[in-house]
């Protein structure tokens, strides 16, 4: 789980695609220049930025502050962005549909990547000193109340994994493709995904997890799967967490034991990569991402606050103002 916690066709029938798609060119491959303006790296620094506002409201309400940080922190910034950029936010984040049983697959691909991530974060909780792993421990964030645990499981198994996977794998990964084959924007993507969780101990079982989810939304050219596998993966971890019934962390696996769980990991993961394959046979090309929202407009694609839609717009104004909320009732507790 996340420390603050770690289009469709119709869409592309209606938009413009920019990039020429060569029926020649093998699926995935992207195009030898990105758009101009479309930086990455500049939207992770966005995202950064908002990171520490999450840090204030979970501050201020750990629950709230945490919805606050999902919605706001990573959701917005995403849909800003896209539509921002004249794109229709739906079709560069790929949130076009998924084949159900791609869907299926990567929900089990998520239970069977917890098992492996756990072997990793094992051994990086057996290398890491004691102290760290104490104060990097996110059992305490489900610590509380019962109604209150479980609320916060909740919306770390729903909310989480859409934010964070739209953000990710929709806005982030598909702008990294824009300039890089995706055996490169899929894992940088993923470090990224890993980074902005400040956290050292599960830093390796995040980037082995982002991997996973990355592939799942470049095969499937949606991050539904991704979103499938993340929500499964937070749900096994948050009920591991509420059946223990402690807030301490349990003690680090021995190496054997590791050993043991990422082969038991591995065996249930690879034959669900398989199978994922085989009904997700032709990854779409990136140029599938980008369609203008408003053909009227220039066709660039660089980021401009004159162009984001006013409904875009209000949802910084209502992250603002639940902001100040959240920050004044916990002053005034």
């Amino acid at each position: 789980m996340p420390a603050f916690y770690s289009g469709s066709a119709a869409d592309r029938g209606a938009g413009i695609i920019l990039a020429p798609v060569d029926p020649e060119r093998p699926a995935g491959a992207t195009s030898a220049a990105p758009p101009e303006g479309k930086s990455a790296w500049a939207f992770f620094g966005v995202l950064v930025l908002l990171a520490l506002a999450g840090i204030v409201a979970q501050t201020s309400s750990r629950l709230l502050g945490f919805a606050w940080t999902e919605i706001f922190a990573l959701l917005a910034p995403a849909l800003v962005a896209a539509a921002g950029s004249n794109l229709r936010p739906a079709t560069y984040l790929r949130l076009g549909s998924a084949r159900p049983a791609a869907i299926a697959i990567g929900l089990l691909a998520g239970a069977a990547g917890f098992l492996v991530a756990g072997a990793v974060m094992a051994v990086a909780m057996r290398l890491l000193p004691e102290s760290w792993v104490r104060a990097f421990d996110v059992s305490r964030m489900l610590a509380g109340p019962g109604w209150r645990s479980w609320a916060f499981a909740i919306v770390a198994s729903l909310l989480a994994p859409a934010c964070e996977e739209i953000a990710f794998r929709g806005y982030l990964q598909t702008t990294f493709a824009l300039s890089r084959p995706p055996a490169a924007a899929i894992p940088i993507a993923a470090l990224l995904f890993a980074a902005i969780h400040l956290d050292p101990v599960r830093f390796p079982a995040l980037v082995v997890l982002g991997t996973l989810y990355g592939w799942l939304a470049w095969r499937a050219g949606s991050v539904w799967p991704a979103v499938a596998a993340h929500a499964a993966n937070n749900a096994v971890a948050s009920l591991a967490f509420l059946l223990r019934g402690e807030a301490a962390p349990p003690p680090p696996a021995p190496m054997a034991g590791a050993a043991q769980l990422l082969a038991l990991g591995l065996g249930a993961l690879l034959p669900l990569l398989a199978a994922y394959r085989a009904v997700t046979p032709h990854p779409p090309p990136v140029e599938a991402a980008i369609a203008l929202r408003d053909p009227s407009l220039s066709p660039s694609i660089r980021f401009s606050l004159a162009r984001v839609p006013p409904r875009h717009a209000a949802l910084w104004l209502a992250g603002v103002a639940s902001l100040g909320a959240l920050v004044l009732g916990s002053a005034l507790r």
